[in-house]
């Protein structure tokens, strides 16, 4: 690009044509002030303090919103600039609240830091008098017009990051101000409450809302954030000894300066008084605390007593995605040396297993395949069963930057009307479970139509012949009759797919969760690979995950069927690689799912006892009453947790374990990004991070891992798990430089020697019964993380926390008999419970929903597996609704 040369303070430098004048300023090292200016927004030029003098013309620029010329002699700070800066400012403050000794902004105000750079105290103007106007209902957010300077930075930040577009100017002149349509509360708008507006204010016109500490902090804290997959950066702001505010982390292509509403005000969990504070052990008389070294003794012997009785393949290991990459790397180690079993699994592995099946098939890598800006690159994206609205948020602010800002067409595909339908060009809603169907007919339709990439097929695919004649039977007549979606809708969406220079899909939970989830994901690759859209720029496919550690905690091993970095535990020289580093024999036969573990729990069967680290599958996981009377039955349960969860009442042993604030460590997030964990705050009471207490149950057991902290242990993921080559490291890999994902290319390419594979996905037709007529799915909630377990602990999320509801077709309650307000009774095959019914049109007919929120309701679904079936459908269930006759 090409290079212009200026004079900045009497010095030349050189910047790219088109930069602005602050932002080469800036790049200098050289300060200029800026109320309206922020990196992730379009300049404005609304507070004009940027000022500088091109001496040259003797003309004022507004610098923000100046691109540099050539020959232009620029003075930052003469003293015509310095004197209409303070000019500037003292007309902000003759319109602003005199009320900076009690403003909650405190030195943080960038007004009040601009007036005190320029030596301005008491001003000679007349004041306009603003009345206060503190409003809002809503437990996160309050405005205090009053002290806005009208820098339009709350309004760039709703429609240009998150792309809300619920706030912009409202009424003109002095009366001006940022307001909602109407001037409306922000609760009675679309407003998700992410925070972004209050962060990125610089007075104290936008605040939060009943937080820990209302003032400045001076130590502040970078870590990633614990919910999603996203993996946000997130600066923790400390005071007394407690995490009291959380903001967008800074220069993080992954935050880009906007969180969620989770990211935002839902850290406090970190300092719940429901916190374990000591180690519990179980006696006659319930819980009683005790001490580290008497708990662990426990722990060590209970387990210990279990493998000599039964063998150590009635041992089961259940880690976490919410752990660090370094805790779930030696929760497996502990697992396979320690106690001798590949009984290992995790959470995320319920949907990461059918992405990695699919995916390792298909393009032979196990994830996504492209980092999170290419998306912005694309021409076209395609999503599928998965709401980023709600389940990653900052993916959905990256997609709507996309269809707004870059003409970006969405193709939608989901049977629900999710937020970004709206911003869809194409949205598909296919009956539940139909989804390969709707993917071969869009694949049939891209060959048929001569919409294929010849050249990448013959060249770098295999098995194309038997998928094609797979797709004969997936004609359009035949696709709508199962999936209901319209011959005219298929071929649309595969002329928008394959037509474009470049696409990208996007599938979750509501594919992978699917009993023949890998299929699904198999059938998007499919497209993918038909079309040559993977492993280039602006395109691919990407793996949407549920939980802030999902990927990292399947990279690191805590599955049953893989060492670290999915090498397979059946392959001899792998196997000796590990045991000789390791020095401890590892064992071969594969172990079992964490499904199978509690359909195997119990007395009479395979597993006896279990270890259960920062999960709570009691209250979260399908068929709860299935799995809490598996771990009742157990010979030996030991819970290490945050909390007294549901799944900690029924342990014998319980660890205290620290929070993602108290510990160091790293997440991976979906598309490979390490986040780095950092301490910001010492451990509630006794409890300590997970990693130590793994090592010192090891050490009680008489087998310590060979760790003496936690850098030895990234040191031995670095070198055990290629594609973490260099991850412990700051800033070490995983940015936004093609020259990373080239070379998962070539890696892959490698593992499939050479080729990508189509593959030839078939359907299986599963449907409602006569005695279930009902498809039920589970709806989450922005608000809220998963079934609660933390963002229930924090009191502003749990206002959003209503009584349960469930949602039904008006058509649907009108058959039933039934209105509004009415408790029904929902009834699967294996178990029962009542909520309020609530009509909702955007349903279809057929299906009703409850609150992912509301743990009860994973207790209908069933986690046995099907027979031909690849693993259990956990995304619906079917079930039937009964009136709750009133008692008279």
């Amino acid at each position: 690009m090409q290079q212009v040369t200026i004079t900045l303070n009497k010095r030349e430098i050189s910047g790219q044509a088109g930069m602005t004048v602050l932002n080469l300023a800036l790049e200098a090292g050289v300060e200029i002030p800026t109320l309206c200016n922020d990196p992730h927004l379009t300049p404005a030029g609304a507070c004009r303090l940027c000022l500088v003098e091109d001496e040259k013309s003797g003309a004022l620029l507004v610098s923000c919103v100046t691109p540099i010329s050539p020959g232009m002699k620029i003075n930052t700070d003469s003293p015509r600039v310095v004197a209409h800066r303070r000019t500037i400012v003292k007309l902000m403050l003759a319109s602003h609240s005199d009320s900076c000794v009690v403003c909650d902004k405190g030195n943080r105000c960038r007004l009040r830091q601009f007036a005190a750079d320029l030596g301005i105290g008491r001003i000679e103007l007349e004041r306009i008098p603003q009345p206060a106007l503190i409003r809002e209902a809503n437990p996160y957010i309050t405005r205090d017009l009053s002290k806005c300077i009208l820098c339009a930075r709350c309004i760039r930040a709703c429609q240009e990051l998150v792309v809300e577009g619920v706030v912009d100017y409202y009424r003109r002149g002095f009366k001006t101000q940022p307001a909602t349509l109407g001037d409306n509360p922000l609760e009675k708008t679309d407003c998700t409450f992410c925070g972004t507006c209050v962060a990125v204010c610089p007075t104290g016109a936008l605040m939060e809302k009943d937080s820990a500490y209302q003032g400045t902090t001076k130590t502040a804290v970078m870590t990633t954030c614990p919910f999603c997959g996203c993996g946000c950066a997130v600066r923790l702001e400390i005071k007394g000894g407690k995490a009291v505010r959380a903001l967008p982390g800074k220069n993080r292509m992954s935050s880009r300066g906007a969180l969620c509403v989770r990211g935002s005000y839902g850290e406090d969990f970190t300092h719940s008084k429901e916190r374990l504070l000591r180690p519990l052990l179980r006696d006659e008389g319930g819980f009683r605390e005790v001490s580290w070294d008497e708990a662990l003794a426990a722990a060590a012997a209970g387990l210990q007593q279990v493998k000599d009785s039964f063998g150590a393949g009635s041992l089961a290991v259940f880690g976490s995605p919410k752990c660090s990459n370094e805790e779930n790397y030696l929760l497996q180690m502990f697992a396979r040396t320690v106690l001798g079993t590949n009984n290992i699994d995790n959470s995320a592995n319920l949907y990461n297993a059918a992405t990695r099946e699919g995916l390792g098939a298909s393009v032979g890598f196990p994830g996504t395949t492209n980092h999170l800006s290419a998306l912005e690159q694309a021409n076209v994206i395609m999503i599928a069963g998965t709401d980023p609205a709600v389940s990653a948020p900052q993916v959905a602010y990256t997609i709507k930057r996309a269809v707004k800002f870059k003409q970006t067409r969405l193709i939608v595909i989901d049977p629900r009307r999710t937020k970004l339908a709206s911003f869809a060009q194409l949205w598909l809603r296919p009956k539940f479970g139909t989804d390969p169907v709707l993917l071969n007919a869009i694949a049939r339709s891209i060959i048929e139509g001569g919409l294929l990439d010849t050249e990448f097929v013959v060249r770098k695919t295999d098995n194309f012949e038997a998928m094609h004649k797979a797709l004969e039977k997936y004609t359009p007549e035949y696709a709508e009759s199962i999936t209901g979606v319209s011959r005219e809708e298929i071929d649309k969406a595969a002329r928008l797919y394959a037509a474009a220079a470049t696409s990208v899909i996007i599938f979750g939970t509501g594919i992978t969760k699917q009993s023949r989830g890998a299929d699904s994901v198999k059938a998007l690759a499919n497209l993918a690979l038909l079309t040559a859209n993977i492993w280039c720029r602006g395109c691919g496919i990407y793996a949407m995950q549920k939980d802030s550690n999902a990927q990292g905690a399947c990279d690191m091993g805590a599955i049953p069927d893989f060492l670290p970095g999915y090498q397979h535990i059946f392959n001899y020289h792998i196997r000796k690689k590990f045991e000789r580093h390791w020095q401890k024999s590892l064992p071969s036969k594969q172990g079992i799912s964490a499904a199978d573990m509690f359909l195997g729990a119990g007395k009479d069967g395979k597993i006896r006892g279990m270890y259960v680290v920062g999960e709570n599958p009691a209250a979260s996981w399908a068929q709860t009453d299935l799995v809490r009377n598996a771990l009742s039955s157990l010979e030996f349960l030991v819970v290490q947790d945050l909390f007294l969860s549901e799944t900690a009442k029924l342990a014998h042993v319980v660890l205290p374990a620290a929070s993602f604030a108290e510990k160091d460590g790293t997440f991976t997030n979906f598309e490979g990004r390490i986040g780095h964990l950092r301490r910001a705050v010492r451990p509630a009471g006794e409890s300590l991070p997970d990693w130590q207490i793994i090592l010192r149950l090891a050490g009680q057991l008489g087998q310590p891992l060979p760790f003496a902290d936690l850098q030895q242990v990234m040191d031995d993921i670095e070198e055990f798990i290629p594609l973490y080559e260099g991850y412990c490291h700051e800033d070490g890999r995983f940015d936004d430089d093609w020259s990373f994902w080239e070379q998962r290319r070539d890696s892959c390419r490698q593992s499939l020697s050479g080729f990508a594979r189509f593959s030839a996905v078939g359907f299986e037709p599963e449907a409602a019964s006569g005695d279930y007529p009902y498809t039920l799915v589970l709806q989450s909630s922005l608000p809220h993380f998963g079934s609660g377990a933390r963002t229930g602990k924090v009191s502003r999320l749990r206002r959003f926390l209503t009584e349960p509801h469930l949602l039904v077709n008006p058509g649907d309650a009108e058959k039933l008999g039934l209105t509004a307000g009415a408790r029904v009774r929902i009834v699967s095959p294996a178990a029962a419970l009542s909520a309020v019914l609530k009509t909702d049109a955007d349903l279809p007919t057929g299906t009703v929903s409850l609150p992912a929120s509301f743990p009860e309701a994973n207790r209908l679904f069933c986690l046995e597996k099907k027979p031909g079936a690849g693993r259990a459908s956990l995304n619906v269930c079917y079930v039937r609704i009964e009136r709750i006759e009133h008692n008279v």
